[in-house]
């Protein structure tokens, strides 16, 4: 297949917005949790329902948008005005979780949590998966995705620094816990509209209407019949079943690794919030994106395949290791755990690149492109898990003697936390790693595909050209 390189400039410009998708999902992740439980005062069982409620819509809508900006007609493309639109809105839904009122009871705060993630979650939906999308459709080759996905982790990495870093640095600038979240994500806010702006100018004239070579359904219930037809298909696919159900039990453990990080360092290691985000998180982050040139490097030179499961699973062994046995107190020994875990982390990109690769089969199946309906099955999929998780981790901790708002917790709180965030999330590493060694789609493999497709493309071509003559 001729490839069709791609600048620096495009797959940068295209990577930007990722920087405020990230910032928002970080916030979300790290600091949602201690946020409603510790200063707003929700009970860790009610956060756990809102997430399962918010975050199970999340996961259904993702498919749903997929399939819509695979189909959508704009003249400026199928995908980039969205970037643009949902870039605003999901700034402005991040700013309003982490700005509630004064509420004084339990339900009101439970139901203004739901509603404010519900809607914050609509608009992740609406510039996510149309970029993530994007990026399987611009690059034509293996090699170019694996370039496109990497600057992609690059701005996500600079996203979860910002996520990470901005609560800190308001608290230092003397903002009390709840006036830092919120003026956090204020600035997020800000920050999302121009990287959204940013990716939507640079990739204009990579991404095209819908021109589909089947009629396009008009009604809605045509619609609706094509959605479950696509949906059949893609859950039927060889290579793609395996790769997400992997995908999946990572999730989960990465759901629970993120969600219990403040509690592990600060009910076990006995260490204080402001600081762990300085000398442990902005490590690991650094680590985790410095690592990207060698995943893409390691991908180039032995495949996909072999990089992501040896990435997941010394990750998942260390994570058995490693965090159970940490002493207290000390800030230094957690830059070990930081370092090899940023380094084994960055294999994530190759998954979402595998993704791009396994669109490629049923582009020579179906003669559809169909990047969006394919992410927005795996960010479902992997969305219903953190909804599961987050629903499952607010009962746990009521179980392990969690007390909301409580200035002093058991003693025995946080060897309790130790287990979950170390033995049982390194296990899931270590399960995913397993599952993905069912998916069969290797280098060699994808190779014959993308000459299969090019050849097919060239026979409707001459086809075409012969009818136009005629």
């Amino acid at each position: 297949m001729k490839e069709q390189t791609l600048s620096n400039k495009t797959m940068v410009g295209y990577a930007s917005a990722e920087v405020g998708i990230t910032a928002v999902e970080t916030m979300a992740q790290i600091y949602l949790l201690d946020f409603y439980v510790s200063t707003v005062g929700l009970k860790p069982s009610l956060f756990g329902l809102a997430m399962l409620i918010a975050i199970l819509w999340d996961a259904i809508s993702d498919p749903i948008m997929g399939y819509i900006s695979d189909r959508t007609s704009f003249a400026n493309g199928r995908r980039r005005p969205y970037i643009l639109i949902g870039g605003l809105l999901l700034g402005l839904g991040a700013y309003f979780l982490f700005t509630p009122p004064e509420l004084e009871t339990q339900s009101l705060k439970f139901l203004y949590l739901v509603i404010t993630y519900f809607l914050t979650n609509t608009f992740m939906t609406m510039i996510a998966v149309p970029h993530i999308s994007l990026g399987g459709e611009i690059g034509h080759t293996s090699v170019e995705r694996n370039k496109i996905f990497g600057w992609r982790l690059f701005f996500a990495n600079i996203g979860l620094l910002s996520g990470l870093l901005l609560p800190a640095i308001w608290v230092s600038a003397g903002k009390d816990g709840f006036s830092s979240r919120s003026f956090s994500s204020g600035s997020i806010w800000v920050l999302l509209c121009f990287v959204s702006y940013f990716s939507y100018t640079f990739t204009k004239g990579r991404d095209f209407p819908y021109q589909g070579s089947e009629t396009k359904p008009n009604s809605f219930g045509e619609n609706v019949l094509s959605f479950l037809q696509s949906a059949r298909f893609i859950l039927k696919n060889r290579y793609f079943l395996p790769l997400l159900l992997a995908f999946i039990v990572a999730t989960a453990a990465r759901t629970l690794n993120s969600s219990l990080g403040l509690l592990y360092y600060k009910e076990r290691l006995l260490l204080e919030d402001s600081q762990v985000v300085i000398r442990i998180l902005l490590p690991f982050v650094f680590f985790l994106t410095i690592s990207i040139p060698l995943w893409v490097y390691l991908a180039k030179r032995f495949g996909k395949k072999r990089p992501a499961f040896w990435g997941s699973f010394l990750l998942g062994v260390l994570t058995i290791i490693l965090y159970p046995i940490l002493p207290q107190g000390s800030y230094e020994a957690p830059l070990i755990a930081a370092f090899l875990g940023g380094i084994f982390a960055g294999s994530i990109l190759l998954f979402d690149s595998l993704v791009a690769d396994v669109v490629d089969y049923d582009e020579l199946l179906t003669g559809e492109k169909r990047e969006g309906a394919y992410f927005g099955f795996w960010k479902m999929a992997t969305k219903i898990i953190r909804a599961l998780g987050f629903a499952f981790l607010g009962f746990l901790l009521e179980a392990i003697g969690y007390q909301a708002g409580a200035e002093t917790q058991n003693p025995e709180l946080g060897w309790r936390i130790t287990l979950i965030f170390g033995p049982i999330v390194g296990s899931l590493f270590v399960i995913a790693s397993l599952v993905f060694t069912r998916m069969e789609l290797t280098s060699e493999v994808h190779a014959k595909i993308q000459e299969l497709l090019s050849r097919k493309k060239n026979i409707q071509k001459r086809r075409s050209s012969g009818a136009s003559a005629g």
